[in-house]
């Protein structure tokens, strides 16, 4: 795939250059934008591949579901449907896409839909009967027919947009100077025990404006991995064998935190958003334990309905989370 895209190169500035003049004319108004009255906050990021942003949705449903009425609106990746679809009980991932049907299965406060076209998923939202008074949009930073209330874009500390190129050579989708379009960033997936002197030297290859906020996060693994609702201890299911069953854009985090606590297991591999079928698993050992992602779990139950199926959920940590959380709540009563 390296190869590929270092064959591909000579195609990096045609690209840089598309991005680059679709953003001037949206900055001129060339091209319409829509802004609502109703708060809406997005969450996204500049490069393809996951850089955490389910878990910070779900940081933000948390902190704003008892106070408000809160709505999701995704494009539904993956599904086999269009337009736009409010969640129920019947939705599956072919429905609504598999981070959306995550969202709906873990909260019954809240609505969950889903649009590719972000403007016309706000419209039909605002329809409803009980229309919500917080709208969270899932990856919809380069939506830009809408203009955001506030505008949150996440970086990987392992590949921070400053590092990296605009497709198909890098992964970026837009270049690094569009991160100036954000209200605020968020560095995504750092270690625990990050110090100032590293923070300052990201903040200086960010090259944000002053106006920016910057903030640190990390993943916080569960003590307990849970199996039809049932809630087992980490350090007890890791005792035996198990296999891993992944479908992210990058698995490099939980294969090293299982390492780290020294599991054996094997890993299964699959593309982001992979779509399991029966024939994905027949050479798997059917006497052991499937770990898998939240994210993963409801497809695999569907399909493998006699095995113990295990997920293991994550949780976000902010670093200065009270000023994190103070600017949110701002913007949400103003």
């Amino acid at each position: 795939m390296k190869l590929f895209r270092k064959l591909l190169f000579f195609l990096t500035p045609l690209y840089y250059l598309i991005t680059v003049v679709r953003n001037i004319l949206y900055d001129l108004s060339f091209y319409k934008t829509t802004k609502f009255q109703v708060p809406t906050i997005g969450i996204g990021n500049l490069a393809v591949g996951g850089t955490g942003k389910s878990p910070m949705v779900e940081y933000l449903i948390d902190l704003l579901s008892n106070k408000y009425s809160i709505a999701t609106l995704s494009r539904g990746y993956g599904r086999n449907t269009k337009s736009f679809i409010i969640a129920n009980e019947k939705s599956t991932h072919s429905d609504i896409g598999d981070e959306p049907l995550q969202f709906y299965n873990k909260y019954n406060n809240i609505i969950v839909c889903v649009d590719n076209n972000r403007v016309n998923g706000i419209n039909n939202l605002l329809q409803i009967n009980k229309p919500p008074s917080v709208i969270l949009l899932d990856d919809c930073f380069q939506h830009r027919k809408l203009t955001l209330g506030l505008s949150i874009l996440l970086t990987d500390y392992s590949n921070l947009f400053s590092n990296d190129y605009v497709l198909p050579f890098g992964n970026l989708r837009e270049p690094a100077s569009s991160s100036r379009r954000a209200d605020i960033v968020i560095v995504t997936k750092c270690p625990k025990n990050i110090d100032e002197i590293r923070k300052n030297k990201i903040k200086n290859k960010l090259n944000l404006k002053l106006s920016q906020k910057l903030f640190f996060s990390s993943i916080e693994y569960s003590k307990s991995v849970i199996f039809n609702n049932t809630k087992t201890q980490f350090n007890n299911f890791i005792k035996d064998k198990f296999i891993l069953v992944t479908g992210l854009a990058s698995s490099d985090h939980i294969v090293d935190y299982l390492a780290n606590n020294k599991c054996d297991f094997e890993h299964k591999e699959f593309n982001d958003h992979h779509d399991y079928i029966l024939k994905d698993f027949e050479k798997v050992n059917p006497s052991l334990n499937i770990l898998t992602t939240e994210k993963d779990y409801a497809k695999l139950i569907k399909i493998l309905p006699k095995r113990k199926i295990y997920y293991l959920p994550i949780t976000v940590n902010i670093d200065s989370n009270k000023l994190f959380d103070k600017l949110i709540l701002d913007y949400c009563n103003n």
